[in-house]
């Protein structure tokens, strides 16, 4: 099972490590002289529990900071893998800036620290969210332009149905219309033969009445 894993304390700068490595040891000189009063000390000799209560500080202070540089992050950039070399009697700058032969820096503010982080997290958000979109994009482009592309050509042979389907009953009127038409010509053709059949009898009915308008003359010439 994985250890679990916590967060590094996060510094702006090296001059940072150096400032917290130097206020600890210049605290513990401090200490140190609250317990061993230098005025205390034999003249002319170094008080020897003195220098050895030192020494055990100043070696439990290295110890503690080589085992938690692991868990440090400078400016985003794990820490380093040896700490600052102080000498025990170095001093902080007692100001808020710390000063190198690089410059000025101020002291470590958490806030800006988070807001920092909060920062880098958004830009990986973003560039995470930007390289997606150029993953996905082309692909939902293309999937758009087929989509418009097939409702337009639905539409448009919906459109060349519902023309074929106007001319269709168009060319049904017609045929309609002729068929009509035809019906009105076999009738009349109807009615014209049936004229001609009551005719077949006019030609006798003819010779009839000009034989009796010849008896008729004799009759009266007599």
């Amino acid at each position: 099972m994985d250890a679990p894993h916590h967060r590094k304390i996060e510094l702006q700068s090296p001059a940072d490590l150096t400032y917290l490595l130097s206020n600890i040891r210049t605290s513990a000189h401090q200490k140190l002289d609250t317990a061993f009063p230098p005025s205390a000390a034999p003249k002319d000799k170094e008080d020897a529990l003195r220098a050895k209560v030192e020494q055990l500080v100043q070696e439990y202070i290295n110890a503690t900071f080589s085992l938690a540089l692991p868990s440090l992050s400078i400016n985003g950039i794990d820490g380093p893998t040896a700490y600052p070399s102080l000498s025990p009697t170095d001093r902080p700058n007692t100001s808020t800036e710390v000063t190198d032969d690089d410059g000025n820096y101020e002291l470590h503010d958490p806030r800006l620290a988070e807001k920092l982080r909060t920062l880098y997290m958004q830009h990986e958000q973003e560039t995470t969210r930007v390289a997606e979109m150029r993953r996905d994009a082309p692909g939902a482009a293309a999937r758009a332009f087929m989509e418009r592309l097939k409702g337009e050509m639905r539409a448009e042979k919906e459109a060349d149905l519902d023309a074929r389907m106007m001319d269709g009953d168009e060319e049904i009127l017609d045929c309609m219309g002729a068929l009509e038409r035809r019906d009105d010509v076999e009738r009349t053709w109807g009615r014209g033969v049936d004229g001609l059949k009551g005719l077949e009898g006019v030609t006798g009915v003819v010779a009839k009445l000009e034989r009796a308008g010849r008896a008729a003359e004799v009759v009266e010439g007599m």
